[in-house]
């Protein structure tokens, strides 16, 4: 009986995967208790984490046939897609118990936590998909609930909704991108099919490539990719743990993994292969300097790790720009990299009640888990051995060096540099220097909401110390053929 229970659900598991956080919001609505709404959050999460880690594990690691009940033409998922639905349903799961945890006591907890529940529903859609259409409204749902945690998450009461109201608009133009690409992409293969691309190439490849240019920008966008990320800057400057966790480790990695996915369906065209590449190469440079520079230049710990996630994106752009399995691999783990270090970082910032970089000055002598957890993120930020950032980046190393493209190797260098200023600097406040004055903390409430953070951060050293799954699960995720 719980053996046919267990199968129903794997034939059902993404359908499954993307009702539980929907039906957790439902209920959020229904009570507006914003501490029970909590506990059904973290629930709700659970069981999308468990369903999607095993699809994703029997695909990817154990090579059992991706075989699911067709959900209409929505949900119909592939590799690539469950390795992102994987990544992405462990990344709400950590957020939504330490997001959780703080909207619990504020006034507005229930509503924030139901607009977590539906990001990550949103991604969890996008990722199980090969409908462009589908996609795309995925990744509209989720980055519209992503607006409305911003705005009910911030200090203050106009700054946040003028962060609010700066998404919006960042979403506008990526809708009309994405709208217009889809229909270029439409009437040039006859089909929004990913998955029929490879077996359609008779299409004329410019409107094509345009197409596929247009809605690779409206989801670059909504990752706050370099230098499109014009609303990063105000969404975290008075952000509080749901914005920093949902907005910053969920929705970013959400919004990446899109953009892989839609590179490797798009690469069948080889004129599109090499237009990809001479658009996401400079992008990922760009990424890497500009990143780097604010980050380098932050004073607000909230927008230093913002920036340097930032700057770690520019690695997945160069990853991407190679158009090749091993190139969209080490994409993959370098998106796994920068969720790990992003849940640590921010989840470990959220221990004071300021967000000023001197404000971490001295904290291992106050807060030994959070001092671990900043450690942890920071060393995998520089690409530390034995840490996940610099298995990422090795595979790129390899991936670069095996078409003989060397630049972005230096680029890539160039990132590792500026990583040892800005995350060097956060160890060395965080266990070389005296705290200037005590610093308020969040009480009771903190045991809850460090726990994300102090997780990731031991995700980040395990992986990098036994990466035999995870590297067998990108390789395989890598080749797109469902």
């Amino acid at each position: 009986m719980i053996e046919d229970a267990i199968a129903l659900a794997r034939v059902h598991a993404p359908l499954l995967a993307v009702a539980a956080p929907i039906a957790g919001a439902a209920l959020c609505i229904v009570t507006l208790n914003a501490r029970f709404g909590w506990i059904i959050g973290v629930f709700a999460s659970l069981i999308s984490a468990a369903i999607a880690t095993d699809l994703a594990a029997r695909a990817l690691v154990f090579g059992a046939p991706l075989r699911t009940a067709a959900e209409g033409v929505a949900l119909v998922p592939d590799r690539l897609g469950a390795f992102a639905a994987g990544v992405v349903s462990v990344a709400a799961l950590l957020a939504a118990i330490g997001a959780g945890a703080r909207a619990s006591a504020s006034r507005d907890g229930a509503l924030t936590i139901v607009l977590v529940l539906l990001s990550a529903a949103g991604w969890l859609a996008a990722a199980y998909t090969t409908n462009a259409l589908v996609l795309m409204l995925g990744t509209e749902i989720a980055w519209l609930a992503g607006v409305g945690v911003v705005a009910l998450g911030g200090e203050g009461k106009r700054t946040p909704l003028n962060a609010a109201a700066r998404m919006l608009s960042v979403g506008a133009v990526g809708v009309a991108f994405s709208m217009v690409g889809l229909a270029l992409i439409a009437d040039a293969t006859g089909t929004l099919s990913l998955s029929m691309l490879a077996e359609n190439l008779s299409f004329d490849s410019q409107p094509f490539s345009v197409g596929f240019a247009l809605v690779l920008g409206g989801v670059a966008l909504k990752a706050g990719v370099a230098p499109f990320h014009l609303w990063v800057g105000a969404a975290f400057t008075r952000a509080n743990a749901a914005t920093l966790l949902a907005v910053g480790c969920v929705s970013a990695a959400g919004a990446l993994l899109a953009i892989v996915r839609v590179v490797s369906y798009g690469v069948v065209a080889p004129e599109f292969g090499a237009a990809v590449f001479w658009a996401l190469a400079p992008l990922g440079v760009a990424c890497v300097v500009i990143g780097s520079v604010q980050a380098i230049g932050a004073r607000d710990l909230r927008r230093l790790i913002a920036y340097a996630l930032t700057a770690q994106m520019g690695g997945v752009m160069l990853c991407v720009s190679l158009g090749s399995p091993a190139g969209f691999a080490a994409g993959l783990i370098q998106i796994t990299a920068i969720v790990g270090a992003g849940l640590a970082l921010f989840g470990a910032a959220t221990v004071s009640e300021s967000y000023k970089v001197n404000d971490i000055d001295g904290l291992a002598r106050r807060a030994p888990f959070s001092s671990a957890a900043f450690t942890f993120g920071a060393a995998s930020l520089i690409g530390a051995p034995m840490t996940i950032g610099f298995l990422g980046r090795w595979r790129l190393v390899e991936a670069g060096v095996g078409v003989d493209w060397w630049w972005p190797v230096g680029a890539m260098t160039l990132a590792s540099l500026a990583a040892v200023f800005y995350g060097g600097q956060l160890i060395e406040r965080v266990y070389f220097r005296r705290a200037q004055e005590v610093q308020a903390r969040s009480g009771d409430r903190w045991r809850y909401a460090s726990f994300p953070a102090l997780a990731a951060g031991v995700i980040v050293i395990a992986l990098g110390l036994a990466p035999q799954a995870l590297l067998a699960a990108a390789d395989a995720a890598a080749m797109v053929a469902p």
